[in-house]
Order: C-alpha cells, then sequence, then structure tokens
C-alpha cells in the first residue's frame, strides 16, 4: 500500500513537473496560404511539423512580438498578411504569453530554427526573423544562438521600433552580428522604441519619433506611433514599395533637406545590396504610405 502510494506521488509530482516545463515555452502557429484562416498549433518537433501544413522547399518567416506577447497581438497578424498577400511562404508566429524568462525564449526559438535545417534540410537563406518592441531584440538573441549552434549566421532579421535594451529586461541587445543583414525601422524613437541605430540599415520615417495621424495624446501617440512600424510592411514587402529613402549622416539631421537621396527604398534591402547607414524618408498619414521621393532634396 505504502509503495503504491509513492508511486502515484511520484507521478503526481512528475506531471506537475512536465506541466510548468510546458508553461515556460512558447507556442508556435503556423500559417500558410492555404491554412490561412485556420492556422495550426505546433510543436517544435519533426513529428508535429511533418503532420503539419508546413512545407519546407517554401520560405519560411518566423514572427516574434513584444514581450509577452499572444498569439492574437497586432504584430502577427499584420506580419501573416504582409507576408501571404506577398508570397507562398510558412509563417510561423510565437506566443510568448506567461513567459518571462529571455533565456528560455532563445533557447526555444533557436532550437526551432537549428531543427529545420537539421531534419528538413532548411537552407538559412530560408529563414528571416521579424521582431517587433522587445521581439527584435529576442530575434537577435535568436540568431546569435543559431550561429553558435550551426556555425552559420541566419539571413535577415527585420526589426520594427524595436525597444531600448537597457538590461533590466532583456540582456541581448540587437546588433550586426546577429545576422547576415539586419534593417531597423524606427518609428517611436525616444517614446516605445529607440533612437539608437542596431542595424546594418535603420530608417527613420517622418524622423523616427512620432508619425502623421497619431494623436497628439501622450500616451495614444507613442502606441499609434510604435506600432506604424506594422502598418508600414504590406507597402514594404510589396513589389510596388514606393519608400524611397534619403541617406543621412546621423540621426541628428533627419531631414529631407539634409539627407541625400538615393534609389533604395524602404524594406528592399539585403545582404546582396551592401546598404548600409542611416535613412531618412516620408510617409502620409494613412494607407497607401508612400510618397515616394517627391520631398527628398538633392544635396
Amino acid at each position: 500500500m505504502q509503495k503504491r502510494v509513492f508511486l502515484i506521488i511520484v507521478l503526481v509530482l512528475l506531471c506537475s513537473a512536465i506541466a510548468a516545463y510546458a508553461a515556460n515555452e512558447p507556442k508556435y502557429i503556423l500559417y500558410t496560404q492555404r491554412i490561412r484562416d485556420s492556422p495550426q498549433t505546433i510543436e517544435p518537433e519533426a513529428e508535429s511539423l511533418v503532420r503539419s501544413s508546413f512545407y519546407a522547399l517554401d520560405p519560411i518567416i518566423v514572427s516574434i512580438p513584444r514581450w509577452l506577447g499572444n498569439s492574437s497581438t497586432i504584430e502577427h497578424s499584420t506580419v501573416v498578411a504582409a507576408k501571404l498577400d506577398q508570397e507562398t511562404c510558412n509563417v510561423i508566429t510565437v506566443d510568448l504569453e506567461g513567459i518571462t524568462n529571455e533565456s528560455d525564449i532563445i533557447e526555444s526559438v533557436g532550437n526551432l530554427i537549428v531543427l529545420f535545417n537539421r531534419q528538413f534540410d532548411v537552407s538559412l537563406e530560408q529563414l528571416s526573423l521579424v521582431g517587433f518592441a522587445e521581439g527584435a531584440h529576442l530575434a537577435g538573441g535568436v540568431g546569435e544562438k543559431v550561429k553558435t549552434d550551426l556555425g552559420q549566421q541566419l539571413t535577415k532579421i527585420t526589426a520594427l521600433d524595436p525597444t531600448a535594451a537597457n538590461g533590466e529586461l532583456l540582456q541581448h541587445k540587437l546588433s550586426t552580428q546577429d545576422a547576415k543583414f539586419v534593417e531597423v525601422i524606427h518609428t517611436n524613437s525616444g517614446g516605445a522604441g529607440t533612437w539608437e541605430e542596431l542595424g546594418h540599415v535603420d530608417y527613420y520615417p517622418n524622423g523616427g519619433d512620432s508619425q502623421p495621424g497619431c494623436d497628439i495624446t501622450t500616451g495614444i501617440a507613442n502606441a499609434c506611433s510604435h506600432e506604424r512600424a506594422l502598418h508600414l510592411l504590406n507597402e514594404m514587402w510589396s513589389p510596388s514599395n514606393g519608400f524611397v529613402s534619403a541617406r543621412c549622416g546621423s540621426v541628428l539631421t533627419l531631414s529631407a533637406e539634409n539627407c541625400r537621396w538615393s534609389s533604395l527604398r524602404m524594406g528592399h534591402a539585403d545582404v546582396s545590396t551592401s546598404a548600409s547607414g542611416i535613412y531618412f524618408l516620408e510617409t502620409h498619414s494613412s494607407t497607401p504610405y508612400s510618397r515616394g521621393a517627391y520631398y527628398i532634396g538633392f544635396l
């Protein structure tokens, strides 16, 4: 009888430990054009991916949300819509609800990417990460882990209005070491986002701090400007991208008058373009956001 009770206690403790471990793991949702309206929850393991609609020959985009962002956050729905409108691909969103350990997040997402490479022969050229707010720095941490584990770099990270990384919440700060090409879009610098140059290319639409059409009330304006980076995605990833940008000497000279017009369009640069530096552009207050080069000065 005592032995039986002991075994029951052991099983209860084991189940509790497994449940606690699972609770500290991010959840993953798969979207493709075929299952766009009925996405699938997947586990970061080969068997789960084989049973799903995941197709290893298509590009893979992993979307990492703000701190504690869940599967319903606007960043995920925006990334899914913008990507699936443009191409056939796998979009995997990361649900971080209840996950408060940076290392656990980076470990889990990094292991998923390593799994793609080792078990499904997915080239890192097919993979890109998109991170919003704190998710931009988490994406950088994943890039660092992938490089350590595979000896290769991710091809691209797109950072959407990253927050300031002051070491209090996150230890890893996004940098150009985290992928072959890191692009950063700053839309609420000094508010929810940071002014700091973090990528190979840093774009500052409308000067990078506040966005046209956003309410003048500080809190609302910051949230609106912060999330504007998301709303620019669809046009950024479109073949008809009209976000012509001007290269600037520093964040102190972000204006049409002080920056030099270029052929670079925000969101179209990659490792093959050898683009680098700080860029300014102006947008409309609503869609379509792009204005072309009308206000860019030739200096």
